[in-house]
This record gives structure tokens, sequence and C-alpha cells, in this order.
């Protein structure tokens, strides 16, 4: 019959683990454990987690320049147009 065997906290060798930190797959005690979005993490994964950057494409932001120019080329356009045909029937 085998026997469960005690896990430590990576941390603190004198406490029992309490959960493993899903980043490293280390153990951690319950005050090194940190639960972020449902997950435990140990101190050092959760401080990488926070200040990782995400990389962003800039594809969305130019798309909407683009579309919002040609906006307001038609409209401008548009004006030009109107105000043109006003004139033309004013003389």
């Amino acid at each position: 019959m085998a026997t469960a065997t005690t896990r430590w906290c990576v941390h603190h060798p004198q406490r029992a683990a309490f959960a493993l930190c899903m980043t490293c797959t280390r153990t951690i005690c319950q005050e090194c454990a940190t639960q972020w979005d449902g997950i435990y993490h140990c101190a050092p994964c959760l401080a990488k987690q926070r200040t990782g950057v995400v990389a962003r494409s800039p594809v969305g932001g130019w798309l909407a320049l683009v579309i919002v120019t040609a906006i307001l080329l038609f409209m401008t356009a548009r004006l030009m147009l109107w105000s043109g045909a006003l004139i033309a029937g004013l003389f």
C-alpha cells in the first residue's frame, strides 16, 4: 500500500505545501500562494505576469485611421460639390 508523502514549500521548507504554482510547478505553502484569475501562483511568477508587456498589433489603429480619413475625405468632397452647385446657382 502506497502512503502519501508530504510535500514542502519551496520558500519555507518547514511548512507543508498548500498549492502548486501553475507557472513554474513548484509547491508553495498557504502564505506563499496567491490566487490570481482562479489560479495559484508563487510570488516570483506572479510578479513576472503582472509586469509582462502585452504585445499588440498596430493594424487596428492604422485601419481605424484609414477609415476615419476616408470618411472625412468623402464628406469634404460632398460639401465642396454642394457648395459649388449652390454658388453656381446664384450666378
